[in-house]
């Protein structure tokens, strides 16, 4: 059979994934494709004629952050629908091209393991929830530059929990069993914290909100852990030149933090020995120290504060208490984090969070498994215009299946102007704040105001104003409306529809 690709592509990290037989015990299952147990970073490195991606471009960098350093690119998704280029190593690159180049990297890995038959030119990515329509273009011509034609995008919750509830050997009666409950993904990576909370209605998984924070990404732990490494050592050598650091250790110390950190998930205390860190005479050139969990928790705590606070946040929003949710699923690699885990037990307890070992590669496992069985996305929430006599009158109905790559759906609506005397028509388009309930009493929320120049000399009722909405193979709206008697055009943009994945039809 052919192999089924889904791809992670992170802010930090970005990890591929492949659905396919087994040849020894002949079951279908997901391969990750990491290196030596780890992600692919989402680092590029332009040092010569030929770019450096992945854990040899990360091992350059002298800095913790995203963005340029240098002759480095670290995350270059964070630039994608930017109208500038990246300026590195002395030249300006697109963003297009510098994404490319991880992808491409991502590709030719995968093809060296070994799929025969298969030339992994299609596949499903998933994106973040905030990613605009525009970037998610560039990223669709990066592909492409790439040679991966993106069958489908797919917001990264949906496809960690696709993803969790595929690998149980009950997948079908899982499903069943969440009919009309609530899930909260709680996605903690090194870049961003991201919360989305989902339900299951009548076989499609369902977005109901989203929210997150840049802020609190595993990058300022990491940060953080560097600073408490240096009071340490200052502490020990008190008169220690930091001003002399070494060339090449910068890089090493960020490595050292990151794996210090990952080891204190699992240990009380680790160990930590550098020779010649600093170009300074004496014993204070060497570091060399232990770092116990507890320091690492005081320096971060109100990181982890601030991140867990979020889980409020979307409550909130969506108008529920911690009791409607069925189970909080724990993805990303902050999560193998202790302090986290136990303020995540003492708001969910024991019996609904769900822990995965996978934590850090679900997502592109579950873009894979999307991919392998067909999974379609589908309109969450319906698209709606504020009428006059204030209904709503429903453009593109809940439930219509989302274009694949190279297609897209259509709708038109014919109105006429109720009242033209200021010279304009106004739109106001907005969908339901909870899916399913569109009756005229329930809360809304706007997606976006048009407002078309009309002919104030005519009567109410008379001008006809023709309005269609088109989605394309990008999950961008495009509403374009256009008044017949004058031939005025406006136009305008719907990037953040919400989505399900209709399961039950697979």
């Amino acid at each position: 059979m052919a192999a089924s690709f889904g791809i992670d592509f992170g802010t930090t990290n970005s990890v591929v994934a492949v659905i396919g037989q087994d040849p020894e015990t002949m079951q279908i299952g997901p391969r990750v494709l990491t290196q030596d147990g780890r992600p692919h970073p989402s680092v590029v490195w332009y040092s010569g004629t030929e770019p450096v991606v992945g854990r040899r471009a990360k091992n350059q960098l002298n800095d913790l952050g995203l963005g340029v350093f240098g002759d480095i690119v670290r995350s270059p998704k964070i630039f994608l629908g930017s109208p500038t280029g990246i300026y590195v190593g002395g030249i300006t690159r697109q963003a297009v091209d510098v994404v490319a180049d991880v992808l491409s990297f991502l590709r030719k890995d995968a093809l060296n393991r070994g799929f025969r038959g298969n030339a992994f030119e299609s596949a499903v990515i998933a994106i973040p929830v905030n990613m605009r329509g525009p970037a998610r273009a560039e990223l669709r011509q990066a592909a492409q530059k790439a040679g991966i034609r993106i069958h489908q995008f797919v917001h990264e919750p949906l496809a960690a929990l696709y993803g969790f509830l595929r690998a149980k050997s009950n997948f079908r009666q899982e499903l069943a069993n969440l009919e009309r409950r609530i899930v909260l993904v709680f996605d903690w990576g090194g870049g961003t914290l991201d919360l989305t909370l989902c339900q299951f209605q009548s076989g499609v998984l369902t977005q109901i909100f989203n929210t997150g924070d840049a802020e609190v990404g595993g990058d300022r732990f990491d940060l953080r852990l560097r600073q408490l490494i240096r009071q340490k050592h200052e502490t020990q050598y008190p008169n220690t030149d930091w001003s002399r650091i070494q060339p090449s250790a910068e890089s090493r110390l960020i490595q050292a933090c990151e794996d210090a950190k990952i080891a204190l998930s699992s240990r009380r205390t680790t160990a930590l020995y550098f020779r010649d860190l600093l170009a300074v005479p004496g014993p204070e050139k060497n570091l060399r120290l232990e770092v116990n969990r507890s320091e690492l928790e005081g320096v971060v705590h109100d990181l982890i504060s601030k991140g867990l606070n979020k889980i409020e946040t979307i409550l909130d929003l969506a108008g529920v208490n911690r009791g409607a949710i069925e189970f909080c699923l724990a993805t990303g690699g902050m999560i193998s984090m202790p302090a986290i885990q136990q303020g995540l037990r003492e708001i969910f307890g024991m019996n609904r969070l769900r822990l995965v070992e996978n934590t850090a590669t679900v997502i592109s496992e579950g873009a894979a498994w999307i991919a392998h069985d067909g999974v379609g996305l589908q309109l969450a929430k319906p698209i709606e215009l504020l009428h006059a006599d204030n209904s709503y009158v429903e453009v593109i109905p809940a439930g219509t299946r989302l274009p694949f790559d190279g297609k897209a759906i259509q709708r038109r609506l014919d109105m006429y102007c109720v009242d033209p005397s200021d010279g304009f028509a106004k739109f106001l388009f907005a969908r339901p704040k909870w899916p399913g309930r569109e009756s005229l009493g329930d809360a809304r929320l706007p997606y976006t105001h048009l407002t078309l120049p009309v002919d104030p000399q005519s009567k109410p009722l008379f001008e006809r104003l023709q309005v269609d909405v088109t989605i394309d193979h990008d999950l961008i709206a495009e509403v374009n409306a256009l008044s017949l008697m004058c031939g005025q055009k406006r136009r305008v943009s719907i990037h953040d529809l919400e989505f399900g994945l209709s399961v039950s039809r697979n």
